[in-house]
């Protein structure tokens, strides 16, 4: 019984502090705008997280098109210089959120999420690129 109360003791220890040793990265989130402004200013990587389709419709320029949902969206992301400021952006904002966390775990220092994604940022009025590649 002493092993077992031992055992338990040592695993909630453990469990206790290694979860303040989280080194997730908080998440800011920045509106059109502010990305205007930001992108003026800073050496920040644009990533757009939409598939290759989406991105060819219409793209903020200078952006990086790494799809969250190909099977090599974490391999790509680790290409990227972990000290640099990433934005991400997506079709509404979900998915450029769920990349934002993903990127927090793999020990990225500054990440921005562009609430509303690009259809906020077209419907203020901002310019997209477009490719006529669409597949």
């Amino acid at each position: 019984m002493n092993n077992i109360f031992n055992y338990f003791f040592v695993l909630t220890f453990f469990m206790f502090f290694s979860c303040g040793l989280n080194s997730d990265t908080p998440i800011n989130q920045m509106n059109s705008d502010e990305l205007l402004d930001f992108i003026g200013i800073n050496s920040a990587v644009l990533v757009d997280v939409r598939t290759h389709d989406e991105y060819n419709s219409g793209y903020i320029e200078n952006s990086l098109n790494i799809d969250y949902l190909s099977n090599d969206f974490s391999e790509n992301v680790e290409k990227l210089d972990k000290n640099t400021p990433i934005v991400l952006y997506c079709r509404s904002g979900r998915r450029s959120s769920l990349s934002a966390n993903k990127l927090s775990k793999l020990g990225f220092k500054e990440i921005y999420n562009l609430e509303g994604g690009i259809l906020d940022w077209i419907e203020i009025g901002n310019s997209v690129v477009f490719n006529d590649t669409i597949h």
